[in-house]
């Protein structure tokens, strides 16, 4: 398989209040990607949430508070890079913009919503990373740990060149 490169930001250029846990980390546990390599990055309820990639949505799954729940509240995108080997999920966000959908496609740094508060937990954006290996659909699922880079690079604009080698090993960063 080609190694390739995705440009990643922030989705906090602004607003971010802590770390609230990464992978592998309470309850990110298996067996889903989505759950064990969430990413919690917190932020006062209202902050607005960016893309941190170039993508397309794939799943969208709208706010409707009547079926909030302790673990799953708020909006969720699931959405791919355009060269649909890389993807990622956000959660537990509200205000998402009328005219994002289901094939919508997504620049970095395009506004996705806002971090939505569910008590008693604090508020955060819930951002999972996964590197398909082989591409979607038919690929490999491998979740990706990036949390100390999202740390790293809070309200701040900076741009991170990540490389995914497409051989089950972690990205690095260049």
């Amino acid at each position: 398989m080609t190694s390739f490169d995705i440009d990643l930001s922030n989705p906090f250029p602004s607003g971010f209040t802590g770390g609230l846990g990464g992978p592998n980390q309470g309850g990110h546990q298996p067996p889903n990607w989505y759950i064990q390599f969430g990413m919690d990055l917190g932020a006062d309820e209202g902050t607005e949430i960016f893309a941190a990639f170039d993508a397309h949505i794939t799943k969208f799954t709208p706010h409707d508070p009547s079926s909030d729940t302790q673990k799953v509240y708020g909006a969720q995108l699931f959405m791919r890079a355009p060269n649909d080997m890389m993807g990622g999920f956000y959660t537990h966000l509200t205000d998402v913009p009328s005219d994002l959908a289901v094939g919508s496609s997504i620049s970095r740094g395009d506004l996705l919503g806002t971090v939505l508060k569910f008590d008693p937990t604090s508020p955060h954006l819930h951002l999972a990373l996964v590197e398909i290996i082989g591409g979607a659909p038919n690929g490999t699922y491998q979740g990706v740990d990036l949390y100390k880079l999202f740390l790293d690079t809070a309200n701040t604009d900076a741009v991170t060149t990540v490389t995914f080698t497409q051989d089950g090993s972690s990205p690095f960063v260049n």
